[in-house]
């Protein structure tokens, strides 16, 4: 059965070329520029992979992934953005986006974001990759973690690889046989959350035509990875606190608690220390969730784990789109180990899937990784004088200070406590 995609762009031309260039190669397709019409065709027909540029006249895209996310919070979900524009792609990846791809692009390079989101062949389990100090002594941390049966909180930026971590702990652990559960609080608006973890009674709401077994029932037995728990509403919080508490779950239209037997591992990118401080998280349940915290570290913290990682990454994808073997010149792997990473994990892996297919070469040349642009500068040569000006020139705006030095906001707060 062919793959169906969905492409909304607000360019006729650029939709007509990916229509045709995609029906070439026997997917489906449906492309569009009016959002309404996209939506519509995804309630109706539902598709495999949804395409979708950023910045468009009608709608943005991110407000565009929401609403899909509404109706299918697992599609993955593929956001064009123009070369080079860094905030877009933290932002797209932050969102819940499946992937990204940089304009301009060839079909190529499409094709492997494609394939790599909608193939069903089997290239072996994902694995943590890294030897560096950093590695070893959060991986030392991993094996006790998961040893145990108590909940894991797992902080760190975006792209650190949290849920990759807790599969590696649901694996490690005594309940590695029984189900894995994972969702994004992110990911879902709080009614349908709710609905989604702790399911619900036919006649709970208009539509419940029938009983739902939620996923926290699901997971009965085995491993549930909460991620983005930072965006969980103040409703949400406290019935996940009564199932660390209780070890019971109530279904939304029903006074009878339903016993769960669940090891909780929860995830975020938020400070929830300043979370609290704004009471935008629940006191309670912070420290029922602290019990073990395991923070990973940026990549920019651990950059002899860069070179392997890279490696590790080609080798996935020429195995996986049959180009042969690949490697990177030294200079290239010099370049890498000096960029800040900003987007992580994430961002290396699709900065070699790019290199990769521009690359017709054995070798892997630094104009290939398309970061030129991109600043290199350390997270220590940023000097106390040039962090006070970023912030200042932001009007205090720390979100915005933090995106143009290139560092999280957590790290910001920081960096900026330590100035006063």
């Amino acid at each position: 059965m062919k793959n169906r995609i969905l492409v909304l762009d607000d360019e006729t031309s650029l939709i007509e070329w990916l229509k045709y260039a995609l029906e070439q190669r026997d997917y489906q397709v449906v492309a569009t520029t009016d959002p309404k019409r996209a939506l519509a065709e995804l309630k109706e027909h539902g598709f495999d992979l949804v395409i979708s540029d950023i910045k468009m006249p009608e709608i943005d895209g991110f407000e565009f992934l929401k609403k899909v996310r509404r109706i299918y919070p697992e599609v993955p979900f593929i956001f064009i953005t123009a070369y080079g524009s860094m905030d877009s792609v933290m932002n797209a990846l932050r969102d819940r986006a499946s992937d990204y791809i940089l304009k301009p692009f060839s079909i190529e390079e499409l094709m492997v974001r494609i394939r790599s989101n909608t193939s069903k062949q089997d290239t072996g389990p994902a694995k943590i990759v890294g030897s560096s100090k950093q590695m070893r002594s959060t991986l030392d941390m991993l094996d006790k973690i998961a040893a145990t049966d108590m909940t894991v909180l797992l902080l760190g930026e975006s792209g650190t690889g949290k849920e990759l971590f807790a599969h590696e702990i649901h694996n490690r652990s005594k309940r590695a046989k029984q189900p894995f559960v994972t969702l994004s609080c992110a990911a879902l608006p709080e009614t349908l959350l709710e609905s989604e973890l702790f399911g619900y009674k036919r006649g709970a709401f208009t539509g419940a035509h029938a009983d739902k077994e939620g996923l926290f029932k699901s997971a009965n037995n085995g491993s549930f990875f909460l991620d983005e728990i930072g965006d969980a509403a103040a409703s949400i919080q406290v019935k996940i606190l009564r199932l660390l508490e209780e070890r019971e779950i109530v279904p939304l239209g029903s006074t009878k608690p339903v016993r769960v037997d669940v090891r909780l591992i929860a995830a975020t990118n938020k400070n929830l220390n300043e979370e609290l401080k704004h009471n935008r998280f629940r006191e309670d349940l912070f420290y029922r969730l602290n019990v073990i915290p395991l923070v990973l570290p940026p990549l920019r913290q651990r950059r002899d784990d860069i070179p392997v990682l890279a490696q590790h990454f080609l080798d996935q994808i020429a195995k996986r789109e049959k180009i042969g073997a690949r490697k990177f010149r030294d200079k290239a792997l010099d370049f890498m180990v000096k960029y800040d990473w900003p987007g992580n994990v994430r961002e290396l892996r699709h900065v070699v899937e790019r290199a990769a297919i521009l690359s017709n070469a054995y070798y892997i040349e630094p104009e290939h990784l398309g970061l030129q642009q991109a600043k290199t500068k350390s997270l220590t040569q940023l000097k106390t004088d040039e962090i006070k000006r970023v912030v200042n020139e932001s009007a205090g705006n720390v979100s915005k200070a933090a995106k143009r030095l290139g560092i999280s906001r957590a790290t910001l707060y920081r960096k900026l406590k330590k100035t006063k």
